[in-house]
């Protein structure tokens, strides 16, 4: 379990979570009171997609109106990773909170969501940004 951040500015990084075959790096922030951004760095792949399940499923039960999950730094994205925004989208669902997916620029993540047979914006609150 991620623990409440504490600092002044409201932020908890979590850094060098190695796998064995990459490297995934999250950043808590918290913006707002109800509002939390969650930033993705590096690979979600099988091995690093779990710790993204916890730290989002932290947060999204925290009380929180709005979740932003920030993927523009992510280099490589499996579906490992697509099904945790899935159960993001489930869990944030149940407890009444927005979840917004951010893809920014990242080539893998487009990528992935573009090959996809699903219209984001049409099935579920799961929408990259453009």
């Amino acid at each position: 379990m991620v623990p409440q951040p504490r600092s002044a500015d409201r932020e908890l990084t979590t850094t060098a979570w190695m796998s064995a075959g990459g490297h995934m790096s999250l950043r808590v922030l918290r913006p707002g009171l109800h509002t939390v951004v969650v930033e993705v760095t590096g690979e979600i792949d099988l091995s690093t997609a779990r710790r993204l399940d916890e730290v989002l499923q932290s947060r999204i039960r925290s009380q929180v109106d709005e979740v932003v999950i920030d993927l523009s730094a992510v280099t490589f994205f499996s579906v490992a990773g697509l099904n945790s925004l899935l159960r993001a989208q489930l869990l944030a669902d149940t407890a009444g909170a927005h979840l917004t997916v951010d893809a920014g620029q990242s080539r893998a993540v487009r990528r992935l969501f573009t090959l996809l047979p699903m219209d984001f914006d049409g099935v579920s609150n799961v929408r990259p940004i453009r």
